[in-house]
């Protein structure tokens, strides 16, 4: 039987990154996870075992580290293009190379009304992330947040649905209505200021989220988008994740009680999942592709 090698890639994951950027009055503190795949001319290592080509996966980690005790670090995305740009620009086998980079996120501590200058509390699961593509001289950069956790116990509501014979599940007309929303956005061939804009989305994403009143997760998911790409004009397209974290009315009744909406049963599973991509009007069919129409799940 004869077969060809369609496509290949290989890489580094979870490099773990800690930088402490000592300032005189105070330091900043990145604690990042970096995941790196290049494409290329490596075919003969998987044919025959020549590894002639090849740029070592150790190689690839001990580059992050180099590399970021010479960079700034002021924000993710930038350390991103230049880890790609150095693995295209360094290698000529190499001719894509993405790299993704997860931030852990740290606050820091507020001690008697003031922050502290060198002592940080963790922001829990909430991540910034980032996924930039360098190849033949042109760069994607997408920024995004992941497991951005809220719940408002009120102003959602969720009726005129399909009901059919397989349908038991009762219209609400007041919810709790908790999610942990997923949010990636693309940017142009510009590089603006990448923390302005992640830190402006995250506030509109909170800013809807708890001022818009629900009919469905659907309608307030695309006010998200809406609002995101209204204020950002560097942002061509966004796509959002938003699971449906139910809290279920406990029944009280059995013990001659009355549940006055207050008393709830949270659920991981069965979870609705809601996704879209949103994008500028004359952008509707975007170089990503009508393939992304679902917002992506990582």
């Amino acid at each position: 039987m004869s077969c060809v090698l369609q496509n290949n890639a290989y890489g580094k994951s979870r490099v773990r990154l800690t930088k402490v950027i000592r300032q005189p009055q105070r330091h900043e503190l990145k604690e990042l996870s970096v995941d790196i795949q290049l494409e290329g001319d490596f075919a003969p290592s998987y044919t025959a075992g020549d590894n002639s080509k090849v740029v070592a996966t150790d190689s690839m980690k001990n580059t992050v580290y180099v590399l970021a005790a010479e960079h700034p670090l002021n924000d993710i995305e930038g350390f991103a293009v230049h880890l790609a740009q150095h693995f295209t620009q360094k290698y000529a086998q190499v001719k894509s190379a993405t790299v993704h980079i997860q931030e852990d996120l740290w606050n820091r501590i507020v001690s008697n009304g003031s922050e502290h200058k060198h002592s940080f509390v963790s922001a829990g699961d909430e991540k910034r992330v980032t996924t930039v593509t360098s190849a033949q001289g042109a760069l994607e950069i997408e920024s995004g947040i992941e497991n951005l956790l809220v719940l408002k116990t009120t102003d959602s509501e969720f009726w005129g649905f399909v009901r059919d014979e397989y349908t038991t599940l009762p219209e609400v007309r007041d919810r709790i209505f908790a999610t942990s929303v997923a949010a990636y956005w693309l940017y142009g061939q510009q590089q603006p200021d990448f923390n302005e804009i992640y830190a402006r989305v995250r506030q509109l994403i909170l800013d809807v989220f708890a001022k818009h009143h629900s009919l469905a997760v659907q309608q307030t998911l695309h006010e998200m988008g809406k609002e995101a790409l209204a204020a950002c004009p560097h942002i061509s397209e966004i796509s959002i994740t938003m699971p449906n974290q139910h809290r279920i009315p406990f029944d009280l009744t059995r013990f001659n009680m009355e549940n006055k909406n207050e008393i709830f049963v949270p659920t991981d599973e069965p979870y609705g999942l809601i996704s879209a991509q949103i994008v500028r009007e004359a952008k509707q069919m975007s170089s990503i592709g009508a393939d992304k129409a679902q917002a992506k799940i990582r």
